[in-house]
């Protein structure tokens, strides 16, 4: 196999895994009772949802650890509860709009955000 078709692969999958590419098929496997396995097809946007969301998740936790700074800190610093933030790093809810891009910011490049917030 060719390099450029190994990172063909490489990237399909990493877009798939971010929830940038949706699956053709997913499936969840549910166990029944008598020790059987059935298999109920997902639909994809439900599975790009799903990875989309622990996207997020990740992403704000890249970013506090990008700016090493703690919780509380990194919460104060991006003008939001220290609840909210615990939820968004644990994927219960998703940050939007101006925090969202803070977030991609303080990932990508944590100077940055701490040269503008000193300011």
């Amino acid at each position: 196999m060719k390099t450029s078709e190994l990172n063909a692969i490489h990237a399909e999958i990493a877009a798939l895994r971010s929830g940038k590419l949706a699956p053709t098929r997913a499936w969840k496997l549910e166990k029944l009772p008598d020790g059987s396995v059935r298999r109920i097809a997902l639909k994809p946007e439900t599975v790009r949802k799903a990875n989309a969301d622990k996207e997020a998740a990740r992403l704000a936790q890249d970013a506090r650890a990008a700016l090493k700074v703690t919780q509380k800190d990194f919460a104060t610093l991006l003008g939001v509860s220290l609840r909210t933030l615990h939820q968004w790093e644990q994927g219960r809810r998703k940050p939007t709009g101006a925090a969202l891009t803070l977030l991609r910011v303080a990932r990508s490049n944590p100077r940055a955000v701490m040269k503008a917030v000193s300011a």
